[in-house]
């Protein structure tokens, strides 16, 4: 066999290992999805390569089974889009682009999918393909509710350190001021005492 009959033979083979000649409308517009989201940044892994030998689901039904049973131990896009705001140093910016692509529907979650890929290319984070195209595919308010929970799980298990304003070093083993001090009250706009001079 020629390299073009073989090339065009292990197309062949994989469209219909995969269940994409069967697949409904929205389920090949998401694959087209991932397909293009991998082309930005792809996740090698050491176990892939042209020696490896990986066995391949024959049916769609049991491919959906087996990315369903990967895609269980891999982290969720929420979680990698909360290493992704800790290690920006919890950039407001990044969380609200987080949020605009758990509002998207259907039709506006190409374009929020290829910004939050190529965000998080910025920190050499990629998903885990299986589990991205498992969530798409049930993209519905449980896939956006495990994505919100993953994310502030991931940002609330990292140890934050106090800000402390320049200069401020010699003031760290003070006793910290209460928050909302309880002896005098909130001052109103027009108040004399501007100053924080009390009588």
């Amino acid at each position: 066999m020629g390299g073009e009959e073989r090339g065009t033979y292990w197309l062949e083979s994989l469209y219909v290992r995969s269940g994409y000649g069967e697949a409904k409308d929205f389920e090949k517009a998401v694959l087209q999805l991932v397909a293009g989201l991998y082309a930005l940044k792809p996740q090698v892994r050491q176990d892939e390569g042209d020696g490896a030998e990986e066995e391949t689901p024959t049916t769609p039904e049991a491919a959906q089974k087996e990315a369903a049973r990967q895609a269980g131990k891999a982290p969720t896009t929420g979680t990698l889009m909360g290493r992704l705001y800790l290690a920006q140093g919890e950039r407001p910016s990044t969380e609200k682009r987080f949020l605009a692509l758990l509002d998207a529907d259907r039709d506006g979650l190409n374009y929020q999918m290829r910004q939050t890929v190529m965000l998080l290319a910025t920190e050499d984070l990629s998903p885990d393909w299986a589990r991205l195209t498992t969530d798409l595919l049930r993209w519905s308010d449980p896939v956006r509710r495990t994505w919100a929970r993953d994310f502030y799980q991931e940002i609330s298990r990292e140890p934050r350190e106090p800000a402390s304003p320049p200069g401020a070093g010699d003031r760290a083993s003070a006793p910290a001021a209460p928050a909302h001090p309880t002896s005098r009250p909130p001052s109103t706009p027009g108040d004399d005492h501007a100053d924080g001079d009390t009588l």
